[in-house]
């Protein structure tokens, strides 16, 4: 759409190499955290008035220096292909890093947003430009706070596309429901949500932040802060909510598994904590609870609390331990 910008990705800019110069790994990778500052930002990713909302965990422009100095994932996944990402993620997105894993810490409300889907988003910006499903489990949460899952499903879709369009859909129209530790909710495309003051959230998602914004409660305008009210109205899907798919650290049926990546929950003495990705599909682990000890032939690699590693397709198999009380979250593709 002529004049509209999509919510800039903290990973933007990165320093462009020769792909031919990037070196394929024949281990796990530990991509550098990024910090991205929010006026909303709580307190548990940096010290108070640091201003840092999220922590990006992995992604596409996530830098790998201690493998390649300037590299990043995406620049590895162009070269190594289904080595490194895997057939699956290379079936549906090529030689693409395929996930965002982030850590989200809100103090106040985030912006009352809404994404586009796939077709949307290539119509809108270019064909490789992907949509955004997402899953959202909260790690910990403030004594009442909420996340918005949808519109009031009583709300007529004539008023609610109204609200939209003059820039006044407020929470009185929205439907939430409590954070609660161990919770997981999967929002598909066109899902109107929004994370409350006091949660604290890991996220998955499609390497993709093209972000609409129906509202910033009131929040005074800044550059990429706008609201994108005829985005939004196209993005928008009334009848859809997000869908609670685990609880108390479980997810249903064991795992969350969508096109557009699966998730699960790993805790010590879990049969699938003997993994084997033998080509399929990279994994993104990161710990959420404790910490983790990964194990592959010839190497073992020690997480902290919200360390994250990525683990090549390419890898036959390898094993996560840890202590007891922690858990390990595992996104891939497939």
């Amino acid at each position: 759409m002529p004049g509209v910008t999509p919510d800039p990705m903290p990973w933007a800019s990165v320093v462009e190499r020769p792909p031919t110069l990037v070196i394929l790994p024949d281990r796990p990778l530990r991509p550098i955290p990024n910090p991205s500052l929010r006026p909303w930002a709580g307190t548990r990713l940096g010290d108070p008035g640091a201003g840092i909302g999220e922590l990006w965990l992995a992604g596409p422009g996530s830098r790998v220096d201690a493998h390649d100095p300037g590299s990043t994932l995406d620049m590895i996944a162009a070269v190594g292909g289904a080595r490194f990402v895997g057939e699956r993620a290379m079936t549906r997105l090529g030689a693409r890093f395929p996930l965002i894993v982030k850590l989200i810490d809100a103090a106040e409300w985030l912006s009352l947003q809404v994404h586009p889907d796939d077709a949307l988003a290539a119509e809108l910006y270019g064909g490789d430009a992907l949509g955004k499903v997402e899953a959202w489990l909260v790690l910990d949460a403030d004594p009442g706070a909420e996340l918005i899952t949808g519109p009031r499903r009583d709300l007529p879709v004539a008023d609610l596309r109204a609200a939209i369009a003059a820039g006044m859909l407020g929470r009185d129209e929205c439907e939430a429901v409590r954070a609660r530790p161990g919770d997981t909710m999967l929002l598909d495309a066109g899902t109107i949500h929004a994370i409350g003051a006091g949660a604290f959230i890991y996220e998955i998602e499609q390497p993709s932040d093209i972000t609409f914004r129906i509202s910033d409660w009131g929040r005074p305008a800044a550059p990429g802060r706008t609201l994108h009210r005829a985005e939004s109205l196209r993005a928008v899907r009334p009848e859809q909510h997000a869908v609670q798919v685990g609880a108390a650290w479980r997810l249903d049926g064991g795992m969350l598994a969508v096109p557009e990546f699966c998730l699960e929950l790993l805790e010590p003495g879990d049969e699938r904590a003997e993994r084997r990705p033998a080509g399929a599909s990279l994994e993104v682990l990161t710990v959420i609870a404790g910490t983790a000890e990964v194990v592959g032939p010839g190497w073992a690699d020690h997480l902290e609390l919200y360390e994250t590693l990525v683990v090549p397709a390419s890898v036959e198999r390898y094993t996560v331990g840890g202590a007891v009380g922690s858990r390990v979250a595992v996104g891939r593709i497939g």
